[in-house]
């Protein structure tokens, strides 16, 4: 398939309007900015705005603004998920079960693991994602962070910022073929209880799953931090204009929670990932809308 990427990357952007990175070992980080590559769907980096060389510029703009990048205030905000498990799933595939859970199953390891069963009506190609241990970091919706992005329009206007990311321990992706099956993913944890009678002492992720069809993608390590899904906004044109007589301290009406989501900037897909010809926007609209985020309790009970 040429364009797996790219309809991988679609899908999951239908169901939550985030943006899947389909090499989370790759890392996307809150302030980075740049396009979307069409042809594969991937983030196209251009820089970040907490990075020294965004500093440069800034100290050479002609809107004069001092940013204190060691200011706690200014920083993303990072916080733990609160769920043991983030799941998304797009139109065309079913959850029938999940379930968590703790046991001792050999000397010296707690092997904890999580199961999820799955359904693909094999209609269309569909897409999951399962995150285990999910954290959040933000861009801060603060004025100081608003100044700064308007004073250097030259290299942020028009561009995609990263505003989110969820980041995790482990992970598990799969875009289905366009045939029914049942599908089951295991993680397990093996966690050393004696780390002096257990050879290396370390925790470990191992995936497991059972599918004919489509293509996977995994990666489980605790000192890993996999970065599968992350949030890109733009500001509104208005954004960009300064108050007639601006003094550069005017209080800014167009907050990062106001900012466009981006949409994909393809035509809409087939099934291989290619732009459609021909596309019968009447028809699409009748297609049923099934989009579901599911979260587990740290009990394993679904939100």
């Amino acid at each position: 398939m040429k364009y797996a990427s790219r309809k991988f990357i679609d899908l999951i952007q239908g169901a939550t309007s985030k943006w899947a990175n389909w090499d989370p070992p790759k890392k996307i980080a809150v302030g980075d900015y740049g396009m979307i590559i069409n042809e594969t769907g991937e983030f196209d980096w251009e820089g970040n705005i907490y990075s020294a060389d965004f500093q440069e510029h800034l100290e050479s703009s002609k809107y004069k603004f001092d940013f204190d990048r060691t200011d706690p205030a200014l920083l993303p905000q990072e916080q733990e998920g609160g769920d043991d498990q983030f799941i998304v799933k797009s139109w065309g595939v079913t959850t029938k079960e999940v379930k968590t859970s703790s046991q001792v199953d050999i000397p010296g390891a707690v092997n904890a693991s999580l199961k999820v069963d799955l359904q693909f009506d094999g209609h269309k190609r569909a897409a999951v994602l399962v995150m285990h241990k999910p954290r959040y970091s933000n861009l801060p919706n603060d004025e100081r962070v608003i100044r700064l992005l308007k004073s250097l329009p030259d290299i942020v206007k028009g561009k995609y910022i990263v505003t989110e990311v969820i980041s995790c321990a482990a992970y598990m992706m799969h875009l289905s073929d366009k045939k029914a099956e049942n599908f089951s993913i295991t993680l397990k944890t093996n966690a050393p209880v004696a780390p002096a009678a257990t050879a290396g002492g370390s925790v470990g992720f191992v995936w497991s799953s059972e599918a004919t069809h489509g293509l996977s993608r995994q990666g489980g390590d605790p000192t890993t931090r996999y970065m599968p899904l992350y949030r890109l906004k733009k500001p509104r044109s208005k954004f960009w204009v300064w108050p007639i007589g601006h003094r550069g301290d005017e209080k800014n009406d167009d907050p990062i929670e106001r900012w466009e989501d981006v949409e994909p900037p393809w035509d809409p897909l087939d099934d291989e990932g290619e732009e459609d010809e021909i596309y019968d926007a009447v028809c699409s609209q009748s297609l049923p809308s099934e989009l579901d985020v599911t979260r587990l309790s740290p009990t394993g009970n679904a939100w």
